[in-house]
């Protein structure tokens, strides 16, 4: 799969970072191609484990659709977003992954990565993630991105608006 180079390389973050970012957040935005060939981009909650981004959605809707069509997806992370306005612009840090997704499908890994799941996006008791798991686990599908390409992007220090005119 070829890519196109990042055209700000000095902003570009190197591979670690990247990663770095992906296990510090836990919200993106899923992007896929969806009826007729729309695009289709929908907010949602993940989380990184084994070299690979976990998403928990309903066992059917547009997204799973879209994925059973073209499993190629984009997921979009934006870990800061600073406007300054005084400066036209903005300090900011992103990471975009070009993947395959992908439903798991059998069920004692779908349940561990459930619980992964609440482990790291929730805080509950054993008692409250066990009824949870329980009563969720016949209607959460869980969607596994497998990276393909993964670039970090970053725009921490600005120069003054006055010196770029």
């Amino acid at each position: 799969m070829e890519h196109r180079p990042m055209r700000r390389k000095d902003r570009q973050l190197p591979q670690e970072e990247a990663w770095a970012i992906l296990k510090e957040q836990d919200y993106g935005i899923l992007s896929v191609t969806g009826d007729q060939g729309w695009p289709y981009a929908v907010p949602m909650n993940y989380f990184v484990q084994d070299g690979a981004l976990y998403l928990h959605c309903a066992q059917e809707g547009h997204k799973l659709d879209a994925i059973a069509k073209d499993d190629r997806v984009c997921f979009t992370v934006v870990a800061q977003h600073d406007l300054i306005p005084s400066q036209i612009t903005t300090v900011y840090k992103s990471v975009v992954v070009f993947g395959h997704a992908s439903l798991v499908e059998e069920d004692q890994e779908r349940l561990a990565l459930l619980a992964s799941l609440i482990d790291i996006l929730g805080d509950v008791t054993p008692e409250i993630k066990a009824k949870y798991i329980q009563s969720k686990q016949a209607k959460t599908a869980l969607v596994k991105i497998t990276p393909q390409h993964i670039t970090a992007k970053a725009n921490q220090k600005y120069v003054p608006v006055t010196k770029r005119m």
